[in-house]
């Protein structure tokens, strides 16, 4: 608690600091900026898009969405119980598909107070149900550019503050699990002062959602997501720091067990054996749950002419909506059926090595530790975590890449080898015992056509 009372008040202050900034800022926009905004004021469109097929190869079942395209991590070993050498989630396989062509549109050109707006819409066709592939929302925002470029405010649905600087990856999980994935609505405000930017951001959850008892649901939480960083650069490095800071209601009714006298047809109580009859009904009652979480983020870029290097590595607490195999478990129950909840915590991080430009080279490498519990999980062990998946300990990633870019064509060849150690054995710390090691080989080959 003291330290949720120590980040409201640098997130205060900061934006006490922003605000007189942005006045100073207005009065400096209306004094020099007189002139007319391009365009004419008109809106300039420009579209823009690719087409983009994947086809690919998984020696095993994976945990995996967009029909197999979004792939994280091998499924644990699953054995027939009438063969026992038989592993289930054993088969591999394949796919061809081109449902992540991308449709986007950017529109700039207007101004309003004082201040350059663009926007951006951009679709693909990964959202479907059954058989019937149908358009998805990926971005829809726009954006506030004041002209002295100190200040910038941007209102709707982008990339998660924490994904930001995504590897040079092919796969379209783009080092998911170990990098943070999520797009999120969202009221992000920057502010850079010589070499250094300031970001705060307001979030809200929509397709990427924590992971509960009941299934999360963000409208009962009112308080959204933080997000607060900052980052430095010179010379080709850009070093960066961001806390995610995440409060979220489990539940908000919980369903309890009650015993009440069975009664016969004129309404009196009904004795068998000299015992009283009793039947069990189910009931709902208010609970009032809540659990605020730290995720801290540090994060390093360079990049001069063909070279780029990139990394990050992450303490995350309960990081489920951002696509990463994490989350929380039961710590306590009391007598009003209110439970305590405490995060379970990983450390991850990944480096992502580039070489290029037309012929590109790429080596990926990825690791994640499971820390356990951050208090000891109440009897039962509950947990919920992303895809159920509460009995990895480790986890890490190998993955090199070539491209070859002409004309706006791309061929793209990767490799994915992927490993999970999965225990038999979860205690009530939440640490993973008797680990084995579960390998996924994936073979990836792109093309794409952009404009």
């Amino acid at each position: 608690m003291k330290r949720l009372f120590v980040v409201a008040a640098m997130l205060l202050s900061v934006n006490a600091m922003f605000a007189q900034d942005t006045i100073v800022a207005q009065v400096v926009s209306e004094s020099e900026l007189s002139g007319q905004p391009k365009n004419g004021g008109k809106v300039a469109l420009k579209p823009y898009g690719f087409v983009r097929d994947y086809l690919y190869y998984d020696s095993r079942q994976t945990f995996n969405t967009n029909s197999g395209l979004f792939v994280q991590i091998p499924k644990d070993e699953l054995y027939d119980p009438t063969d026992s050498s038989y592993d289930l989630n054993g088969e591999s396989e394949s796919n061809f598909l081109a449902i992540t062509t991308r449709l986007g549109l950017n529109m700039s050109g207007v101004r309003a107070l004082n201040a350059d707006v663009t926007a951006k819409i951009e679709a693909d066709f990964c959202g479907f149900t059954g058989n019937n592939f149908m358009i998805r929302l990926r971005q829809a925002y726009y954006k506030m550019q004041w002209r002295n470029k100190k200040h910038s405010l941007l209102m709707g649905q982008a990339w998660h503050p924490m994904t930001g600087d995504l590897p040079e990856v092919l796969a379209l999980a783009s080092g998911s699990p170990f990098q943070p994935f999520s797009r999120s609505p969202q009221l992000r405000y920057d502010f850079k002062l010589a070499n250094v930017n300031f970001t705060y951001a307001a979030l809200w959850q929509f397709q990427y959602k924590t992971t509960g008892p009941t299934g999360y649901d963000p409208k009962f939480n009112k308080i959204p997501e933080m997000f607060l960083g900052f980052d430095y650069s010179i010379n080709g490095f850009k070093i960066g720091y961001g806390l995610d800071i995440l409060s979220v209601v489990p539940r908000t009714t919980a369903t309890v067990k009650y015993e009440v006298a069975v009664r016969d047809e004129f309404g009196n109580p009904v004795i068998e054996n000299d015992q009283l009859k009793l039947e069990t009904k189910e009931k709902k009652v208010r609970v009032d749950e809540r659990l605020t979480t730290f995720s801290p983020m540090l994060y390093l870029n360079y990049s001069k002419n063909k070279f780029s290097l990139k990394a990050k590595g992450l303490l995350a607490e309960n990081t489920s909506h951002l696509s990463m195999y994490n989350g929380f478990g039961v710590s306590d129950i009391d007598d009003e059926y209110n439970q305590e909840y405490t995060p379970i915590r990983s450390l991850t991080g990944w480096v992502d090595l580039c070489y290029g430009s037309k012929l590109k080279a790429n080596l990926f490498g990825g690791f994640s530790k499971n820390l356990g519990s951050k208090d000891e999980l109440a009897e039962g062990n509950q947990i919920f975590a992303r895809n159920s998946v509460k009995n990895i300990d480790y986890m890490w990633r190998i993955c090199p890449a070539i491209s070859y870019t002409i004309s706006g064509v791309t061929f793209g060849l990767e490799y994915e080898l992927t490993n999970v150690g999965y225990g038999d054995e979860v205690n009530s710390w939440a640490d993973v015992e008797a680990t084995r090691d579960v390998f996924n080989n994936r073979l990836c080959a792109m093309l794409k056509y952009a404009w």
